[in-house]
Parts: C-alpha cells; structure tokens; sequence
C-alpha cells in the first residue's frame, strides 16, 4: 500500500513537474528565461496584456472557442436525445461515430478536413475552424451528456407527453433540468478544447493566428518569457474552469441519483 502510495506521488509529481517550474519563471523579471529567476516582477504579464498582438491571437481563440462549444453542445446533446430513441443495435454504430474524433489522431483529422477546406476554397477561415473545433469537441460532449442522460427516468418525459406536453416542450421541462448542469460542464470541457488545439489551427489558418498558433510560431524563433506567463494565467483559469465543471458533473450524479 505505501509503495503504491509513493508511486502515486511521483506521477502526479512528475505530471505537475513543468507547471512548478513555469510558474516562477513567468513571474521573473530577467530578460531571458531561467530558473530560479533572479529578480522578481510582472514584467512579462504587463508584456502580454499589453502587446495587441498577443490581445487578438486570445480573442480570435476566444470568440473560436465560444461558438464552437456552442455549436458542439447543442450537437451532441440532441445526438444523445436522438441515440436515445432508436435501437440498440443502431445505437452502438452512431455512438462509435460521435467519439471518433476523439480517437483519431488530431494530425489525421487535420490533413482530411485540410484537403475538404481545400477543395472548397475555404482554408484560412474562422468558420471553417470553428466547425472543426466543434467536430473535436463533440465526442466529450457525447460521453458527459449521455453519461446523465442514460440516467434520467424515460417516464418523466412519457408524463409530460401525456399532461399534453409536445415532444419539444416535454424535453425542456422534464428532461433537460437534470442534465442540464451537465450539458454546462460539457460545454466548458468543448470550451478549453477548441481553446487548447493546435494541430488543425495549423493546417487551417495562414494569417490570422489563434493564441496556440502564436505561441508556437513564437517558440520557433525564440523563448519569448511571456509565453511563461501567458501559460501560467491559462493554467490557473483552465483548472478553476475544469474544476467547476467536475463539479458540475458531480452535482448531476448525485442529483440524478435522488430522483
């Protein structure tokens, strides 16, 4: 037990290991980076919030991020509505196909919708990463969604229908309340994907840069110290982001288990 114990200490260590050592580097004042730093300020934070560059690759990844979590939420959350009402045997196939993106190496979704892009004139365009990001984020949507939604009791909405409710309205007033603080967590989850991806960006996008894309165009020439402090200000919101949605699905177990 206590061997298991400390071997469970060194993989969280070792996970956590460049977060403990980028953390005081963005907080240094020296004009390369090193560790430890030798003097101390904001310097590289007033950098980043401060450079327009910077300011439109965030809010270009943003605005990105904000409607493809929008647009994968609404998707896999009526997929789930509509995979429950079908046969188990075309249940399991559609189910396959909503996670795949989730399977497939990144680099191969980004070739293939790269090479349709292509063909229809419409690479270099937010929209058409926006609906990629959305493809990339579905499958986790999927899973959190459909993990509440298997279990709702079906007679709720059956009761709705027969109080005269139509199929709409029965799904917003009996099914959907359970699951909603999971459809919340789902999104913030599809949120911080499309925020965090590189891969297709890359393949995608030629002028306008998302913020992973400047990042990486950035480390090509040189260790700019502000992307020490642009990475430990998203590592801060990224996890109070996640916990609240861990949360947020916790709390939907449990309420779904008191029904």
């Amino acid at each position: 037990m206590r061997l298991s114990s400390i071997l469970f200490a060194l993989g969280v260590l070792l996970l956590f290991f460049p977060i403990l050592i980028v953390v005081p580097m963005s907080f240094s004042a020296d004009r390369f980076l090193g560790f430890p730093p030798r003097s101390w300020g904001l310097t590289w934070y007033r950098a980043y919030f401060g450079d327009p560059v910077w300011m439109a690759a965030t809010f270009r990844s943003l605005r990105i991020a904000l409607f493809a979590s929008l647009i994968a939420t609404i998707a896999g959350t009526l997929g789930i509505v509509g995979l429950g009402r079908i046969g188990p045997r075309w249940r399991a196939g559609l189910t396959g196909l909503f996670i795949a993106p989730a399977i497939v190496p990144n680099v191969i979704i980004a070739l293939g919708v790269f090479i349709l892009a292509l063909s229809f004139g419409a690479t270099d365009s937010i929209v058409t990463l926006t609906f990629a990001h959305a493809a990339l984020a579905l499958p986790f949507v999927v899973m959190i969604v459909g993990a509440a939604y298997r279990q709702v009791d079906s007679n709720l909405e059956r009761a709705a229908r027969v109080c005269g409710a139509g199929p709409v309205r029965a799904f917003l007033t009996a099914t959907l309340p359970p699951i909603l603080p999971a459809v919340v967590a789902a999104a913030i989850f599809a949120f911080f994907i499309s925020f965090d991806e590189l891969v297709v960006a890359l393949f995608l996008m030629g002028g306008a840069e998302t913020l992973p894309v400047r990042i990486w165009n950035d480390l090509r020439f040189e260790i700019n110290p502000t992307i020490a402090a642009i990475s430990t200000f998203f590592v801060f919101v990224t996890t109070a982001a996640m916990a609240l949605a861990e949360l947020l699905r916790m709390r939907t177990i449990r309420k779904l288990r008191d029904i």
